[in-house]
Order: C-alpha cells, then structure tokens, then sequence
C-alpha cells in the first residue's frame, strides 16, 4: 500500500481536501485557526503549509516530524535526512548579489571580516573565542557597518530568520567593547539624557530615547520582584505595564523602519522587527498563562526563567536601538524625513513616559503643511468643483467633500485603501484600533508590515488580483474586545482589479450592551 504525501508546497486547501484528518495534525502544532469556519476556502487557497509554517515561527522539522508519526510521506524538500531538508526561504526571486569589492578596498576587507565574525557564530563557536578577534581587530564599529554586514549576510543567501537568531549574539559582541571605545565612535551618538544627545528636545530619536529610559527604570523596578516563589498578581501586574513596549516598537517600525528601507537597509529592519514580534509574543504568551483559572498563587520556576529571558532580550533591544537603529537613521535621514517623523509621534500613544516635549522646528513645519480634511480625501475637492455644482456624483447620489468627509468620520470602522500597485493611497481610522501614520500614504503596503507578515499578504493580494478569491477575514480573539480584521478586493465594473479595502471593527463595546 503507498504511503501517504504531503507536499508542504501545495495549498492547505487542497492538501486538506486530499487529506482532512491534516486538520487536525495542523491543529496540535498551533494552526488552531485552521478549524475557524470559512478559513480553508479562503486564507487555505492561498497558504502552504511551508508558508505557514514560516508566519507561526513553527520549525519546518517539526511539522515534518509530526506528519511522519501520523503516517505521511513528505514531498516538497531535498537533501536532508528523511524527508527533511532546508527549506526554501526565499518568497520572491532573490536579489542580485552585490559586485565582488576590489581586493585592495581597506572598508570592502573590514566589512568581510565583520561579516565572517557572524558567521563564526552561526556556525557554533563560542561567543568568547569571537569577541577576543573583534576586540583585537576593531577598534570602534560604526552602525552603517553592521547593518552593511548583516544586508550582505541576507544577500548572500543566509536566511533572515537565522539573520535575526543572531541578532542577540551581535550585540553581546558590541557590548562587550568598553565605554571608552563605545564614547570614541565617530558615528554613535548614544548619550542618556534629551538634554545631552546633541539633538533639540522633541526630536523624534530624543522621543524614542525618552521611552528607553523609562523602560529601563521600570525593568529596574521589576528585576527584584523576579524571585523565587513570587506572588502572581504582582508579576501580573508587571507585565501588563509591558504591554506599552507595543507603543514604542510600533514607532520605530512605522516611522523609522520604512525610511530606512528606501535608503537601502531592508535586511537590518527585517531582523529587528523580527525580534520585537518575538518579544511581544512572549509576553502575552506569558500573560495569558498567568491568567489561567488555575494558575498558582505563585510562579514557577519555569514562568520566572521565560519572564527574566524576555526582561534580557528587551534590554538588548534598547542596546540595539541606541548603538544601531538610531544612529543609522541619523546618518541618513534628512530634516524632511525628521519633520515627517515628528508629525506622526503622537499616533502611536506613549510608553513608559507621559510624553516628549514640543520640537521648535518640528512644530514651524507641521503648521506649514496642508491640512485635509481627511487624509487621502485631498483631491476629491478638485473634483467636485470640474463636476460645476461642487459636488462628488455617485451612482446612488452625489456628495460634497465636506459632507463625505463628515460621514466617514462617524463610521465605526477604521477604512484603509491599498491601489492595484499594493500601495497605500487611503485610511480613516477614526477608532484608532491600528495605527495609522500619515506617513504611510503613498508607501507600499509592506512596509507597514512585519517581515513574518510579508509572503501572505503579497498571496492574499495577488489572490485577490488573479480573481482566486475576493475577500479574507480574520478575527484578532480577544475575550473583552474581539476585533475583526476583513480585506475585501475592489473590482470594477468589468472585473479589473482596483485594489483593497482593509475593514477593522471593535467589538467590545457591542458585547457589553448585550451582558
């Protein structure tokens, strides 16, 4: 009798069709979603199970292990024992290698060597072994540098997931430098105070410093309580505090991380974004153990090992923003990227701090600039007044600009409109239950995106663009507050793709009406 064979490359709609009992082999290794009504016939169409496997951090060996213990074959990968092999992690065709550096280039030499120190660890020396020869070797290394090395690392075909497995080890690299080699950096601009950093107070990375020093006085705080047999809800308590680090990674990846993107540094942010969707994975892993009907009064061991883990990895990040992200985006931004920045500081809601003081400069400029109505609504005026009587003229009726605008407002809905070229042209989100900064009007949309995130939405697009399906729905499920999350693919009249509209709804005011 044959076996049966998975192909991890086929949709989860088709092997799910050929196979159902799949399903529930998905289910145990954290595909619950897999058993949602209506999830096959529309996300499953698009999604394979490699895919997958990649958005839920789910080690492809483990899938792999688990259909052979329920007697599958599995087709798909090559040249590894069994059925396993490495994984393709490319979603689109890969990047031209860059042009092999000139012998002689002193940079192109230091830049090889710095790279090779990365892969030293990646392939399991120790950590100690590496640092004696950077501290040997570099004197000083500047973030252009390091982001430089881990691009080329991605470039060259190391996968960004690995990429950022490494990312922790890098900056126990730089940490091991002294202050005096860290305060003689020409390009690090890491000072403690707003006051002290060179830069005016309100700055977007004075802001951002800001938060950092409030996360770590609050870490402080928090470290002592991290006992043996500490209480529940005081560490309950801690870490709901925590949920505020979503606020400041939200900034640096909306306003910072897409900048830098277009000024040529995609591998770098991948990586840090990456390792943020982990931290804040954690956290409300731990959370919602902690809250569990029959947790103890008490943590355990095992809990307090994962929240001092995390508490580590948090404060590495902060190591990281300051030595890594802030100064490249000083060295490239220009002071129009630094008012756009400043403009849309105050979406994202702050943490660990009451706020930042006003920027001079930054507030001359935002004054100066056009203020629609509503964002993406500017144009519509225009149109209006070629139709002669100042009004927008639809198949059910017409409007005025204002009157549209007013409508839109009182929606109980947050509205984004991505275009055919999966841009974004179009938001109102009145409701704020995501961010929104203007800034990403006229940005693609996966910038906005975290890298985990990127392979599904390209498919659900180009699902939608190939009339594959036309809508997708998911559900964010939180008890007090679920939030539904539906894209919906625009077409006209003969079927052309226009884009899609993203609709996101709160529910929990509904649900305490009906208690």
């Amino acid at each position: 009798m044959s076996k049966k064979v998975i192909d991890l490359d086929k949709s989860v709609y088709e092997t799910c069709s050929e196979f159902p009992e799949v399903k529930e082999v998905m289910a145990r290794l954290g595909f619950e979603a897999i058993t949602q009504p209506g999830m096959l016939q529309s996300a499953g169409r698009i999604m394979t199970i490699r895919k997958g496997a990649g958005v839920r951090g789910v080690p492809v060996e483990d899938i792999v292990n688990a259909f052979q213990e329920a007697g599958f074959a599995v087709a798909g990968l090559q040249g590894a024992k069994g059925d396993i092999a490495d994984p393709t992690e490319a979603e689109s065709e890969p990047e031209p290698s860059p042009a092999k550096p000139a012998a002689d280039d002193p940079a192109a030499a230091r830049q090889r060597e710095l790279e090779g120190m990365v892969r030293r660890l990646s392939d399991g020396e120790s950590l100690e072994s590496v640092r004696e020869d950077f501290v040997r070797d570099f004197s000083s290394v500047s973030a252009s540098e390091i982001a430089q090395a881990e691009q080329s690392l991605i470039q060259s075909g190391m996968p960004v997931r690995e990429v950022q497995q490494l990312c922790d080890v890098h900056s126990a690299l730089f940490h091991g430098k002294t202050t005096e080699e860290i305060e003689d950096e020409a390009n690090c601009h890491v000072l403690t105070s707003t006051t002290e950093d060179g830069l005016p107070a309100g700055h977007p990375i004075s802001a951002l410093r800001l938060e950092n020093r409030g996360l770590e006085a609050f870490l402080d705080q928090m470290e002592p309580q991290l006992v043996e047999g500490a209480d529940t809800q005081t560490i309950r308590n801690l870490m709901i505090k925590l949920r505020e680090l979503k606020q400041h990674y939200s900034r640096k990846e909306e306003l910072l991380m897409p900048l830098l993107t277009e000024y040529g540094f995609p591998g770098p942010n991948d990586v840090m974004w990456g390792v943020d969707d982990e931290i804040l994975d954690e956290r409300s892993q731990l959370v919602k153990a902690l809250y569990d009907p029959n947790h103890l009064s008490h943590i355990s061991d095992t809990e307090l090992a994962r929240i001092k883990a995390m508490v580590t990895r948090i404060r590495e990040m902060v190591y990281k923003e300051e030595n890594i992200l802030y100064p490249l985006a000083l060295d490239h931004f220009s002071k129009e990227d630094w008012y756009v920045c400043y403009r849309d500081l105050n979406e994202f809601g702050w943490a660990f701090c009451d706020g930042a003081p006003k920027w001079l400069d930054g507030e001359v400029w935002v004054r100066m600039q056009p203020k629609p109505s509503n964002p993406g609504l500017n144009g519509l005026e225009e149109l209006a007044e070629a139709a002669g009587d100042g009004k927008i003229h639809l198949p059910t009726g017409e409007l005025s600009v204002s009157e549209l605008s007013a409508i839109l407002k009182v929606l109980p809905l947050d509205l984004t409109f991505i275009d055919a070229t999966d841009h974004t042209r179009f938001f109102m989100n009145e409701g704020h239950v995501f961010n929104r900064p203007l800034s990403c009007l006229g940005r693609e949309v996966y910038s906005c995106h975290p890298p985990r995130l990127k392979p599904m939405i390209k498919d659900m697009l180009q699902g939608f663009r190939e009339h594959q399906m036309d809508h997708f729905e998911r559900w964010i499920p939180n008890p007090q507050n679920p939030i539904r999350v539906l894209y919906q693919a625009i077409y006209d009249d003969e079927g052309a793709y226009l884009g899609t509209l993203e609709i996101v709804q709160e529910f929990g005011k509904y649900l305490d009406k009906l208690r």
